[in-house]
C-alpha cells in the first residue's frame, strides 16, 4: 500500500467546510481541521488532508481550487 500524500489547505472558511468534506471524500482521503498557529488575523481553519496517492492529491487540489467547487 502506498503512503498517503499530505496536502495543507489554509484559510478554510466555515461556510466551505461542507465542500471540503465532499472534495476529500471524493478522493478517498481524510482530513483534520486545526486552528492556525501564529497569525491572529487568519479568518479560516487549516485543513490537513491525506490521500492514497499523489494523483489523488493533485485532483483534489484542482477541484478545491475550482471557483464553484465542482
Amino acid at each position: 500500500m502506498e503512503e498517503f500524500e499530505p496536502v495543507l489547505v489554509r484559510n478554510v472558511r466555515h461556510s466551505d467546510l461542507e465542500r471540503l468534506c465532499k472534495s476529500v471524500k471524493t478522493y478517498a482521503g481524510c482530513y483534520v481541521l486545526k486552528t492556525p498557529s501564529g497569525e491572529v488575523k487568519t479568518a479560516g481553519l487549516e485543513a490537513h488532508c491525506w490521500f492514497p496517492s499523489r494523483d489523488d492529491s493533485i485532483l483534489f487540489l484542482l477541484q478545491w481550487a475550482a471557483p464553484d467547487g465542482d
